[in-house]
């Protein structure tokens, strides 16, 4: 049955690039993320990793329940995983969906994001 996310919730797919060599290193920080992040976020609704037939890249699909919850997850992946992260993977593409605030577009800007809205 189809389900639908709160009006106010907001969605992104981050696609990033993954070499050759690197993904064990991308299985064990998904790991930890996924754990910390479910564990420690009662905003976060939907976290989830996916990889290209290929290898060479990877989509995580993230929603949060509102603003401040993305807002939370951000400063969480900023302090404690984005150096990590980005020494394993490079990022390709952000596409946010939903109204993100002002505050979170700003935090989300050094990814240059596309932003959808809803109909």
């Amino acid at each position: 049955m189809p389900t639908t996310l709160p009006s106010e919730a907001i969605t992104w797919v981050l696609e990033v690039a993954l070499p050759d060599d690197q993904r064990p290193a991308l299985e064990a920080l998904m790991h930890e993320m996924t754990e910390a992040t479910l564990a420690n976020e009662p905003g976060c609704l939907l976290y989830d990793w996916f990889i290209t037939a290929d290898g060479t890249g990877c989509h995580i699909l993230e929603s949060y329940a509102d603003d401040a919850a993305l807002l939370a997850h951000i400063n969480t992946f900023n302090t404690t995983y984005a150096r990590h992260m980005f020494s394993i993977v490079s990022p390709r593409r952000l596409t946010v969906y939903g109204a993100p605030s002002i505050s979170a577009r700003a935090a989300l800007a050094p990814l240059h994001p596309v932003y959808l809205s809803r109909l």
